[in-house]
C-alpha cells in the first residue's frame, strides 16, 4: 500500500505551560514543530543548510520536527507560526531580501512563540532592521546595538554557565567578530558574556543567552571551526541549549534508538561488487566471487544476525559483467531466513540529481567523453581485432563522475525503482516480499524518486554518513533522522559504511574496524543512535575488510541489543514524524499514528515511573542515563501512557496484571496481562531473552508454541526482588512464537531469575 506523507513536518507533542490544566475529559493535540528558516540563494536546499548539518539532530533527539521555509521564496504564515513551538535561524550571511525578512519579523512578533538565532541575524544592522529584530529580542531580555565587536577585541569574561558552555571545546580566547548585544532588564539568563570596549564606553556583551522569547548565540560562539583541520566542534551543548531555548517540560519523545528497552541493531548491504572476484588468499585460483564469500562467511555463518540485502538488478545482465552463478547466488542469499529482500536500483545512479530532469543526449556526451579519456585496454584491443565488438566498458561507468553505473539503456524512473523492486522480489522465495529500497551513489534522491518508493509500498534508506570518532570528534557529525525533499522524506542510514574509512575503497581496507568507536560513542552517555552495520558486497574481496565486518558482528553478539531488519528501522524513523500525541490528563497522553515506532522516551524522569494500571498498550519500561524508555505494543495502535510519582521499591505486587516487561531481544506484540496469566506473540533473531519486573514471588510455567508444532516449556522461579528472566531457544526469525506464562504455586523465597526446563 502506498504511504502518504504531508508536505510539511507539522506534528504535535510538547505540552508547554498548558499541561497542568488539561482536563481528563479533553484531548489536546500538542505541538513539537520548529520552523527552520533558510535562504536558498545562500544554501540551495534544506539539506545544504547549517541547520540540517548541525542543529536538526539534537532537535530530533529532543523530539522536535523541523519545517523548512525558504525566506527567498515563501515566509511562514501567521497560522503556521501559531502552531510552531519556535522559529530557528542559522544564516551563513546576509539574506538577499533582508528588508522583506525583517519586516516579516516585526509584523509577526506577536505570534512567534520563541525565536532562536544562532549566528548571523540575517542583515545589516540598520536602525530599521534592528528595530524589527529587537521586537523579538527584547522578549529574550536582549537588545541588538548598532556597534560591532571586531575580531580580537580586548575583553574580560563576565559570566560562564558551564552546563551550556564548553561542551566539546571552550570558547575561542580570541573573540570572533560579532554584533554587540546587550542585556535589557532582568529577563535574560546569560550563559556567556564579556565586558568589552565598544562605542567609546565599556559595555556588557551577551553572546549566549536565553529568555522567555527564545535564545541567542552570537557568530563564533556556538560552533568552532578549525579551517586548517576542516573540523568542527560544539562550544555550546546543543541538547541543553535547545532544551532551554524552547523551555521543554517533561514530555514523551518518539524514540528511534530503542525497541523493547534495548538499543536496536540492524545491518544492510549494498550489492555493489556482486560479480567481482575475491582476492582473499584461501580463495585464490578458485574464481570465487565476493558475493559467494559474503553469503558464506557473513550471512550463513551468522544465522542469528539479520541483514537486508539491496541487490543491483543490473548485475544480472551479461552486458554488465554478470557471472554464470550471479542469479543463483542472489536466490541463495534471499532464501536465508535472516536475510531481508531489498533493492539497490537497476542501473545504480551515482548522481541522482542528474535524472530529475533527464537528458539522454547529455548522458551520451558524458559517456563518449569518458571513453575518450580512457586508454584502450588489452581486452578491448583483442576484442576489437577479433570482431567481437566493444567490451562492457562502453556501457559501464568506470568512474563516479558519470551519472550512473549502467548506461546502455535510457533512464526511466519507473523502471529504475518500481521495475527493479518487482524483478528483485521475483528472485526471492514465494511469499517473501521485498521491503526496502537502498539509495545508490550520492544518496541524494529527488522528490519523485522518493515518492516512487512510497508508491511501490516499500521503505527507503541511505545517506547521512554518520561518523563520531577521533577523526570526526563531534556530535555535529551525527546526521539527523532524515532528509526532507519537497513533499517527501528520505530516511538516513544510522551509520557510515566502509567507503568512508577506506578512501572510497582505494586504501586502508581494514579501516572499517574504526566504526566501533562510532557505535560506542553514539550509544553513551546519550543514546543518540542505534547500531547500523552498513557495508558493500565488495568488502568480501579482501581479508582485512571481511575481518573488520566479522569483528563487528562478533561484538554485537556480546551487546544487549534487539536485532531487527533495516526496513523496520525505516518504519521506526517514519513513525518519528507521523506520531500524534494528545494530552488527555496531567502526565497522561494518548499516542497514535506511530507507523513502526513503538518506544517513547521521557528525559530527566528520575522522579516518575509508568503507571501500568492507567496505561493502555504499554509493554513496560526501562531506564538508561536518567531517561525512562516506555515500550508500546505494536498491536495497540492507540496507546495511552500515564506517569506516576516514582515509588521506589513498592510493596509486593498482587498479580501478573502489574508485571512490567522491561526488556527483550525479540519484538513482542498482542501482549495481554491478567491477574493469573501473561501472553504475547514474539518474533526475532537469536535466543529470545525477556526480563520482567514487578512479578509476584513464586514459581511460574511458561509455554511457548511456534510454527510447525515447535514448542518449549519452562518453569521459572521469581524471588523477592520480583524479577523474572526468560530465555527461549526457538527459531522465531520468520514466524512468531506464542508465549503464555501462568503461576504454578506459592513457594519459599528463592534466588531471582532461576529457570528450569520442564
Amino acid at each position: 500500500m502506498p504511504f502518504a506523507f504531508r508536505a510539511s513536518c507539522v506534528l504535535g507533542l510538547l505540552l508547554g505551560v498548558l499541561l497542568s490544566c488539561v482536563g481528563a475529559a479533553s484531548a489536546a493535540r500538542v505541538d513539537r514543530t520548529v520552523i527552520a528558516l533558510y535562504d536558498s540563494t545562500l544554501e540551495p536546499t534544506p539539506s545544504d543548510t547549517l541547520i540540517h548539518t548541525n542543529a536538526e539532530m539534537p532537535l530530533n533527539h529532543l523530539g522536535f520536527v523541523l519545517d523548512y521555509y525558504d525566506v527567498s521564496q515563501d515566509l511562514p504564515s501567521r497560522d503556521a507560526l501559531g502552531e510552531a513551538d519556535g522559529v530557528l535561524t542559522m544564516f551563513p550571511g546576509n539574506l538577499r531580501h533582508q528588508s522583506a525578512y525583517f519586516r516579516w519579523l516585526r509584523q509577526n512578533a506577536d505570534v512567534i512563540r520563541k525565536l532562536i538565532v544562532l549566528g548571523e541575524v540575517g542583515g545589516d544592522l540598520t536602525d530599521e532592521n534592528r528595530d524589527s529584530i529587537n521586537a523579538l529580542f527584547e522578549r529574550i531580555g536582549l537588545r541588538v546595538m548598532p556597534q560591532f565587536v571586531e575580531r580580537g577585541t580586548s575583553a574580560e569574561r563576565l559570566a560562564t554557565d558551564e552546563t551550556v558552555i564548553g561542551f566539546e571545546v571552550p570558547p575561542d580566547p580570541i573573540l570572533p567578530a560579532h554584533p554587540l548585544v546587550e542585556p535589557r532588564g532582568e529577563g535574560a539568563e546569560i550563559a556567556l558574556s564579556y565586558e568589552v570596549n565598544a562605542g567609546r564606553r565599556v559595555r556588557t556583551d551577551a553572546v549566549v543567552a536565553f529568555g522567555e522569547g527564545g535564545a541567542y548565540a552570537a557568530p563564533g560562539f556556538f560552533l568552532y571551526y578549525d579551517d586548517a583541520l576542516n573540523m568542527k566542534r560544539w562550544i555550546v551543548d546543543p541538547f541543553v541549549f535547545f532544551h532551554r531555548a524552547l523551555d521543554v517540560p517533561v514530555f514523551p519523545v518518539p524514540d528511534t534508538t530503542t525497541v523493547l528497552g534495548r538499543r536496536l541493531y540492524f545491518s544492510h548491504v549494498d550489492g555493489d561488487g556482486w560479480n567481482s572476484v575475491s582476492q582473499i588468499e584461501r580463495y585464490r585460483g578458485t574464481d570465487t566471487s565476493a558475493a559467494e564469500v559474503m553469503i558464506a562467511e557473513l550471512f550463513e555463518a551468522y544465522p542469528d544476525m539479520p541483514v537486508s540485502l539491496g541487490f543491483v538488478l543490473g548485475d544480472l545482465d551479461p552486458d554488465f559483467g554478470a557471472r554464470p552463478d550471479s542469479e543463483a547466488l542472489v536466490r541463495r542469499a534471499f532464501a536465508l531466513p535472516q536475510v531481508e529482500v531489498a533493492s539497490h536500483s537497476r542501473t545504480h545512479p551515482f548522481v541522482w540529481g542528474f535524472f530529475e530532469h533527464y537528458d539522454r543526449a547529455r548522458e551520451l556526451e558524458l559517456m563518449a567523453s569518458a571513453r575518450g579519456e580512457q586508454a584502450e585496454t588489452v581486452i578491448d584491443r583483442l576484442s576489437r581485432l577479433a570482431g567481437i565488438g566493444p567490451s562492457q566498458d562502453a556501457v559501464v561507468a568506470a568512474y563516479h563522475d558519470l551519472p550512473r553505473a549502467y548506461m546502455r539503456d535510457p533512464f526511466d524512473l519507473e523502471n529504475e525503482i518500481g521495475g527493479a523492486l518487482a524483478e528483485t522480489e521475483a528472485l526471492a522465495p514465494e511469499g517473501k516480499p521485498i521491503a526496502l529500497f537502498q539509495w545508490t551513489g550520492n544518496a541524494k534522491p529527488f522528490e519523485a524518486a522518493i515518492a516512487a518508493t512510497r508508491a511501490a509500498g516499500v521503505r527507503n534508506i541511505n545517506g547521512g554518513d554518520i561518523r563520531f570518532d577521533d577523526q570526526r570528534p563531534s556530535t555535529g557529525y551525527i546526521a539527523p533522522i532524515s532528509r526532507f525533499v519537497g513533499g517527501e522524506r528520505q530516511i538516513y542510514a544510522v551509520n557510515a559504511n566502509e567507503n568512508i574509512f577506506t578512501d572510497l575503497w582505494t586504501d586502508r581496507f581494514s579501516g572499517f574496524v574504526q566504526m566501533r568507536e562510532t557505535f560506542e560513542r553514539t550509544g553513551a552517555p546519550l543514546r543518540l543512535r542505534g547500531i547500523n552495520l552498513y557495508y558493500h558486497t565488495y568488502s568480501a574481496e579482501r581479508a582485512a575488510s571481511l575481518d573488520a565486518i566479522k569483528s563487528h558482528l562478533d561484538w554485537v553478539r556480546t551487546q544487549d541489543v534487539i536485532a531487527i531488519h533495516a526496513s523496520r528501522y525505516a518504519a521506526i524513523a517514519d513513525g518519528f514524524f507521523s506520531t500524534r500525541i494528545e494530552a488527555i490528563g496531567p502526565m497522561e497522553w494518548r499516542v497514535s499514528d506511530r507507523d513502526g515506532l513503538d518506544t517513547l522516551r521521557f528525559d530527566a524522569a528520575g522522579d516518575r515511573e509508568v503507571d501500568i494500571a492507567r496505561s493502555r498498550g504499554v509493554l513496560g519500561s526501562s531506564r538508561f542515563n536518567k531517561s525512562l524508555y516506555v515500550a508500546l505494543d505494536p498491536a495497540e495502535r492507540q496507546a495511552v501512557v500515564a506517569l506516576a510519582p516514582f515509588s521506589g521499591n513498592g510493596g509486593e505486587p498482587s498479580g501478573l496484571a502489574e508485571a512490567n516487561l522491561s526488556e527483550g531481544s525479540w519484538i513482542v506484540s498482542a501482549f495481554s496481562r491478567g491477574e493469573d496469566e501473561i501472553s504475547f506473540d514474539a518474533t526475532g533473531f537469536g535466543p529470545g531473552e525477556f526480563a520482567f519486573r514487578d512479578v509476584p514471588q513464586g514459581r511460574y510455567r511458561l509455554d511457548a508454541t511456534g510454527p510447525a508444532g515447535a514448542a518449549e516449556d519452562l518453569e521459572v522461579d521469581v524471588g523477592a526482588d520480583g524479577l523474572m528472566r526468560i530465555e527461549l531457544d526457538m527459531d522465531a526469525r520468520q514466524d512468531s512464537v506464542r508465549v503464555s506464562i501462568v503461576p504454578l504455586s506459592a513457594q519459599e523465597p528463592v534466588p531471582s531469575g532461576v529457570e528450569e526446563r520442564a
